[in-house]
């Protein structure tokens, strides 16, 4: 069965495309679609855009983006370790083979059961003929007397001091240039696609945002209104995390 990155391959050589020729329409860079498709998945930073760039890669050739990613997946998991059939005949020949000694361990251990029991007959018997008799002395219960608990004290009431509130961090991207984005807050994936040039999008967080571009030139962000510029580099994969205030 063909890999990932060799249908995609197939399907670009196909088409009569080159490496940069797919960079320059998807903003991903010819390094990593390369990596892809050698099957060398490593050399992609993270395995949430490298899903990103696999079904943006699919969709622009034609195919199914979700299919190939699904496939992706599927060739990660681990081959299921081989089992061991033991015949019904190999079973049985092992125990016909200790069913034998068995039967004589088990005369044995009654010839050594008896003899045991004729022993300890007899010893019971001379101990009961042999033994005086003891008195027995009543036994007198003790008291322990035991100091009485005091009353617990009343504790004195604590004062609870609230958190103090934090602020919700909020992020505008301004899109330069086509570039791939997926977007996690507060532990929560809550966007992934390729906006276009002129695209604004805002996203809103109790606790932090996460950021992941696939062309962090093409993006410019705002933070809380302030501006912070570009992403990073052109055909850059950036990952950035804002954090909100107290």
């Amino acid at each position: 069965m063909q890999t990932v990155g060799e249908l995609l391959r197939d399907e670009r050589e196909k088409k009569g495309l080159s490496v940069k020729e797919i960079e320059s329409a998807i903003s991903i860079r010819s390094f990593y679609i390369n990596a892809i498709e050698e099957g060398n998945y490593n050399l992609v930073p993270g395995e949430v855009y490298l899903k990103g760039f696999i079904r943006n890669y699919a969709n622009y050739l034609g195919l199914n983006g979700q299919e190939m990613v699904d496939l992706y997946r599927q060739s990660q998991k681990p081959i299921p370790s081989a089992t061991v059939d033991i015949s019904p005949d190999t079973i049985e020949t092992s125990a016909n083979k200790s069913e034998q000694p068995s039967k004589n361990n088990k005369n044995s251990n009654k010839l050594l059961m008896i003899s045991l029991l004729a022993v300890c007959v007899a010893g019971s018997a001379w101990w009961l003929l042999t033994s005086p008799k003891q008195a027995t002395e009543p036994q007198t219960n003790k008291q322990i007397e035991t100091n009485p608990t005091p009353p617990s004290q009343p504790q004195p009431p604590q004062s609870v001091i609230p958190p103090a509130p934090t602020n919700p961090v909020v992020i505008t991207a301004k899109y330069t240039e086509k570039c791939w984005t997926s977007v996690t807050a507060d532990g929560k994936i809550i966007y992934e696609g390729t906006p276009l040039n002129g695209d604004t999008i805002t996203w809103e967080a109790q606790k932090n945002i996460t950021i992941t571009a696939g062309n962090a030139g093409g993006i410019d962000l705002i933070s809380n209104g302030q501006s912070i510029g570009k992403m990073g580099a052109k055909g850059e994969v950036v990952v950035k995390t804002f954090v909100a205030k107290q």
